[in-house]
């Protein structure tokens, strides 16, 4: 008998347009250093008071129109949906990392009792004028460290803890990834935290939210193409950030009695789709944003 040979289909060589892969890591948006710079930044300056330049109008009237929308049509958008004032009226929410105080003012409008930690004294400073100047009470701005601070505050106090773009801030320009400072933090965090308690940690998303491009092949297929931003050791030079990968997140939860409740991939607000509405179709492929809610494990 003669025996068949069944082979598989060849797939055709995809050939990418040479314009395309040549200015793929050209892309402004890339290089945040120089971003900064846009914003008036100059090297050597506070990079707290770069960071408000380029996210908060000066007085925190609002958020900056920055490129890529991603606290104006990201963050803004979940903290006001998800924090409604049925859900945290007369709840203790810390707020850590709390920056300027933008959204702890949103919170204790909303009803909330609320404590915002920050090392930057700058922007503490700030916080407090914010507070003054829209006449709050019911919220308290900490200068310092929150994993020192966690130590002195009364244990299992708070219903919400809140981290907006805390933890990335970590490694703020650092080419090394200090685990055991995330891990003392989450420490902190479950030392306050009521029992029935939730955190919720807010990043730019790890890995589909770096997806900065679609380029489409000589053959017509379409192929995203992301920077390398993953994990600390591959990133770009441009990049002051380190982005946490999921296994960081539960390994850093998990070591402290805590755990991933849920994974939320937020689509951005209608409003991306009115400013730009290439952009907006583009994140709905693409999540920019990951929130994780953490609760507390029962004690053994």
């Amino acid at each position: 008998m003669r025996r068949t040979v069944r082979t598989k289909p060849q797939r055709a060589a995809v050939s990418f347009p040479a314009a395309a892969i040549n200015s793929l890591f050209s892309d402004p948006r890339f290089n945040q250093r120089a971003a900064m710079a846009a914003f008036g930044a100059k090297p050597g300056e506070d990079i707290t008071k770069q960071w408000l330049k380029m996210k908060f109008n000066d007085d925190l009237s609002d958020i900056r129109p920055e490129k890529s929308g991603y606290y104006k049509y990201y963050v803004h958008n979940f903290v006001t949906q998800f924090f409604s004032p049925e859900r945290i009226s007369g709840k203790r929410v810390l707020d850590f990392g709390c920056g300027p105080g933008f959204y702890s003012a949103i919170l204790c409008q909303r009803g909330a009792m609320v404590t915002g930690v920050d090392m930057s004294p700058f922007l503490i400073e700030k916080a407090n004028l914010h507070k003054a100047r829209l006449g709050l009470k019911n919220v308290q701005f900490i200068a310092g460290d929150f994993i020192n601070c966690s130590l002195q505050m009364a244990p299992d106090q708070f219903d919400y803890i809140v981290a907006i773009d805390t933890l990335v801030s970590f490694d703020y320009c650092r080419m090394t990834h200090d685990h055991e400072r995330v891990t003392r933090a989450f420490r902190g965090i479950r030392r306050v935290l009521k029992d029935d308690g939730r955190c919720l940690v807010i990043e730019s998303h790890p890995f589909f939210g770096q997806a900065f491009r679609e380029i489409q092949a000589d053959n017509g297929q379409c192929f995203c193409v992301r920077s390398p931003h993953y994990k600390i050791e591959y990133r770009l030079k441009s990049d002051v950030h380190h982005w946490f990968t999921l296994d960081e997140m539960t390994r850093a939860t998990s070591e402290n009695g805590l755990a991933i409740y849920r994974i939320y991939e937020p689509d951005p607000a209608l409003g991306l789709k009115h400013e730009n509405a290439s952009a907006y179709l583009f994140r709905l492929k693409y999540p920019g944003m990951i929130v994780y809610e953490i609760c507390k494990l029962p004690r053994k």
